[in-house]
């Protein structure tokens, strides 16, 4: 009955381990690999198959879970046989061969409580690949971001060249008129040149951009990799209390109190290793026949025998124990620590995604309208004569900026509500709604 109920320790935490690794097996090895269709959930979802640093966290974790049969297994018997050279003359006849069995048996919660260590042990190695997926994510969201701000930027400018062709067309044919001079058309000129040179600068930026979100994504270097014009729309986080809520059930600190509770369940064991251990043995011995027969002559001796380890040395297994719970107070420790920072960074987050998502308002609904209007009278009144050529390009740099200031805000914002969602462990769609 002992060994069943130390075999049986620990199933329970085993069972779950298997049924989340197996859960954890067929999301990261989809039945079919959908192409990149350019949007940031499909590069998530490549690189969640593909990253071989998720792949290594995985394995971690598996091999923490099948360590658990090895924990919570008793000592092996131990069988040894011994043979008379000098047979013992015995009133029964000479003893020749011997045979012996013994099992030992420790304190019954030092096995269970290394069972439980190295349970919560494979859980910490769990929490570990689950912080490693949200900051896969994260990885992948800076980098798409990267490459969406780029390409936003670049057809910014393009547009801008267009309207400069637009400008310059309508100079030269002012100039056939005399209504212009060859100087208007010169600045126009220079400025395209300048816009042509920028388009060039982004071209090897978008060139190293897509390096990393390669990189991240585990892609070859010849697929494509497209991005989705529209981004999604700029939303406030919710109440800090929501998000509080969530960052202190992250993995990542989680794992720091699967790691105390696996130092205490290791003290537990220490503490039972000074006690006593329980040895049962069995002893056959053979015995021959007996030169003058007598009754039971030729019977082989059998003994059964118990023992109980005496642990002298207490002062090294108490040191082991207290070795033990100072960890658990270490990594509780460190749990405060990351929680402190991790408040710190979800403070900055939502900032940030305040601070963009104002800047986006701005830019959408008043700054570029109001830009491009400006424009638009400026190359009206230049047609007809009323505006220099130099007022045209100071509203087409202005109207320029913006564009590229609300392209990297909202790349921005993006990227903050990436980090948000790493932070607290849990996708926008989960916190609750944006306002």
């Amino acid at each position: 009955m002992i060994a069943l109920a130390l075999v049986g320790c620990g199933a329970v935490h085993e069972d779950a381990l298997h049924r989340d690794l197996g859960e954890a097996r067929a999301r990261l090895r989809p039945a079919e690999e959908a192409p990149l269709d350019g949007s940031l959930d499909g590069y998530v979802a490549r690189a969640l198959a593909r990253s071989p640093s998720l792949r290594a966290g995985y394995q971690r974790w598996r091999a923490e879970t099948l360590r658990i049969g090895a924990a919570r297994a008793l000592p092996d018997p131990t069988v040894s046989y011994g043979f008379y050279a000098l047979p013992v003359q015995t009133r029964v006849g000479p003893q020749r061969h011997r045979v012996m069995v013994r099992q030992s048996f420790p304190w019954p919660t030092r096995l269970t409580a290394a069972a439980d260590a190295q349970s919560h042990a494979a859980r910490a190695a769990q929490r570990a690949f689950e912080a490693r997926a949200l900051r896969l994510r994260a990885e992948v969201a800076d980098a798409w971001w990267r490459l969406w701000a780029l390409r936003a930027v670049r057809d910014a400018q393009r547009e801008q060249v267009s309207l400069l062709e637009a400008a310059a067309e309508s100079v030269r044919a002012r100039i056939e008129v005399g209504q212009a001079t060859l100087a208007d058309a010169a600045q126009l000129e220079l400025r395209r040149a300048r816009l042509d040179d920028a388009l060039a600068g982004l071209d090897e930026e978008e060139r190293a951009a897509e390096a990393a979100l390669r990189a991240s994504i585990a892609a070859g270097p010849d697929e494509p990799l497209p991005t989705t014009r529209e981004a999604a729309d700029p939303a406030l986080p919710p109440d800090a209390s929501a998000l509080e809520a969530r960052l202190t059930a992250h993995p990542e600190l989680l794992a720091f109190a699967a790691r105390a509770e696996a130092h205490d369940a290791r003290a537990r064991a220490f503490e039972a290793e000074r006690l006593p251990r329980f040895v049962v043995g069995v002893d056959w011995i053979e015995t021959g026949e007996a030169a003058s027969p007598v009754p039971g002559s030729g019977d082989d001796a059998l003994i059964f025998d118990v023992g109980v380890s005496i642990p002298l040395w207490q002062g090294a297994y108490e040191d082991r124990q207290r070795a033990a719970e100072a960890e658990s107070v270490a990594e509780r420790a460190d749990a405060e620590a990351a929680l402190l920072s991790a408040r710190a960074a979800l403070a900055e987050a939502t900032s940030r995604i305040r601070d963009t998502h104002r800047r986006l308002r701005l830019y959408e609904r008043t700054l570029i309208p109001q830009a491009r209007g400006a424009y638009e009278s400026v190359i009206g009144a230049q047609v007809t004569g009323r505006a220099p050529v130099a007022a045209v390009l100071l509203a087409q740099r202005e109207l320029l900026e913006i564009s590229v200031e609300a392209a990297r805000a909202r790349a921005a914002h993006g990227a903050a509500w990436a980090r948000l969602e790493a932070l607290v462990g849990a996708p926008r769609s989960e916190l609750g709604r944006s306002r």
